[in-house]
């Protein structure tokens, strides 16, 4: 397994603590500093919010070069089709730029070349404090959940791609 890259300091540190080879690095310059086609997967975790756009585009081409062909490339971030992450709690990070819709990010990462891409909405292991559907027979319902699935869409999404 390669030595990890982290930007995060603490996250570094916690990750040294269980055993990980992980070292601190800018990640586009991480990328830069590989051959290419040398990784076989690489992942990003609420990374690419915290980016401006012509970064993105750096990194995303950064990856696909040192992707071998067949290689997967992906990008987790919060997700703002759920309406309490995009007008809120996304904003909760003073670092974070932009929520980046999924179908956005989707059609970038595509424009940069990757085959295959489709975006994962995440749900497991995240914790939703939102009340459910209401009964279909109540009056209002249909708008009622409707609208509650504006704030129960998935907190985080991945867009998956791979190289060429």
């Amino acid at each position: 397994m390669r030595k990890l890259r982290e930007g995060n300091r603490l996250f570094v540190e916690a990750c040294r603590g269980r055993g990980l080879d992980v070292e601190h690095a800018d990640a586009l310059a991480a990328l830069r500093a590989l051959p290419e086609a040398s990784v076989g997967a690489l992942t990003s975790m609420h990374l690419i919010e915290h980016l401006p756009f012509e970064t993105v585009i750096a990194l995303l081409d950064e990856a696909k070069r040192v992707l071998r062909p067949g290689g997967l490339l992906l990008l987790e971030t919060p997700n703002p089709e759920n309406l309490l992450v995009g007008a809120c709690w996304f904003y909760t990070d003073p670092t974070h730029r932009n929520p980046i819709p999924p179908e956005a990010l989707r059609w970038i990462v595509e424009s940069r070349g990757f085959h295959a891409v489709r975006i994962e909405r995440l749900t497991t292991a995240r914790d939703m404090p939102w009340p459910g559907p209401v009964a279909n027979d109540l009056p209002g319902a249909s708008t009622i959940n409707a609208m509650s699935e504006h704030f129960t869409a998935a907190p985080d999404y991945a867009v998956l791609g791979l190289r060429p």
